[in-house]
């Protein structure tokens, strides 16, 4: 098997990644005192309504439908979801007012909404600016030759490549977010589902637009994730970085995308694991719930370690096309033969 070949490169990135444990450990907690923060209104919102009111007889009876539930409780407690319809229009790309001068795309609205629609926004910007910190340190950890275990080598590592990292992690976001505007919402506003003729119709050109935009996020997500391998091997300019990710991603656009695809695979199989065998708990034994929330913390942990395991997939591939066209060292010259006197020895007088 080639040593560049998707397999290889994949498990070296998985073992670099692993042998940074404590980071990954560390991301994990980061990660969960986030989504506590996130989760705890809705959870103490949900407590106070359920307390006072006949579902929770039918919810811990497991007769009642959760889709009623949630609709049933939207209504009476707006505050605490707060606008969700404007998530809808993003998801969808699509408004459902059409004005005079024809259906504009959906801008961002929810950033302006309460509850906890308008605190994902910022708990989504809190978790990439936490993630684009992390990659720093992971890169310069996989782009060094020693002391990839090393925790304090690891946040100097951080720490040095905080701000390039960060002008990436922005470049991405607002690369992204154009793909989306341009190439998912803005196609939207070109035809209306209702004037279609068939069903299928409608539902095959949001198929297409979406497709086309996960593709256009997923070139800027591997052009961002090379350049960032490249700051850990000696890139300190992020603007360089991403020059040397792009045109790395466009030489090799097979390879690059196969190790997308494997590590995009093996960061759903968990969650697709969890989504057909994953218990749900009663609400009776709290050991059944710190089980469950083992294994949820279990998933989350396999999806970050994918996630980092990419990056030195990638910090592995640069290497190796490094050293692949590095010059061959010069070979020592032949010692030339004495076959006859040379041009420049003295000539001998013979008498």
């Amino acid at each position: 098997m080639r040593r560049d070949s998707a397999l290889v490169l994949a498990t070296r990135g998985l073992v670099s990644a692993l042998e940074t444990w404590k980071a990954l450990l560390l991301f994990l907690v980061l990660n969960a005192a986030l989504a506590f923060a996130f989760t705890h209104p809705l959870t103490s919102a949900l407590r106070q309504t359920l307390d006072k009111s006949p579902w929770a007889e039918r919810l811990a009876s497991g007769n009642a439908e959760l889709h009623t539930f949630f609709t049933s409780f939207a209504r009476t407690r707006p505050d605490v979801l707060g606008d969700l319809s404007k998530w809808d229009e993003a998801l969808t790309g699509e408004r459902q007012a059409r004005t005079a001068s024809g259906r504009p795309a959906p801008h961002s609205g929810f950033f302006k909404t309460s509850g906890l629609s308008g605190s994902a926004v910022g708990f989504g910007a809190l978790t990439a600016l936490l993630a684009a910190l992390f990659s720093g340190g992971f890169a310069g950890r996989f782009g060094a030759e020693r002391e990839r275990t090393s925790f304090a080598a690891f946040g100097a590592d951080a720490a040095r490549f905080a701000v390039p990292s960060l002008l990436l992690g922005a470049l991405s976001l607002a690369g992204i977010l154009a793909a989306y505007r341009f190439l998912y919402a803005a196609t939207g506003t070109l035809y209306e589902p209702d004037e279609l003729r068939y069903e299928w119709e409608a539902v095959g050109l949001l198929l297409f637009r979406l497709v086309v935009f996960l593709l256009a996020a997923g070139f800027i997500r591997l052009v961002v994730l090379y350049a960032r391998a490249a700051l850990g091997q000696g890139i300190p300019n992020p603007l360089l970085a991403l020059m040397r990710g792009l045109g790395f991603v466009l030489g090799r656009p097979v390879r690059t995308l196969a190790l997308e695809v494997l590590f995009g695979a093996l960061g759903l199989l968990p969650l697709l694991v969890w989504l057909f065998v994953g218990p749900v708990w009663d609400g009776r034994e709290l050991g059944g719930f710190v089980l469950i929330l083992a294994g949820q913390q279990l998933v989350v942990l396999l999806r970050i370690l994918t996630r980092v395991g990419h990056l030195g997939a990638a910090s592995a591939y640069l290497r190796r096309s490094k050293e692949g066209n590095a010059p061959a060292p010069a070979s020592a010259a032949p010692a030339t033969t004495a076959s006859g006197p040379s041009a420049d020895s003295a000539a001998v007088r013979v008498l």
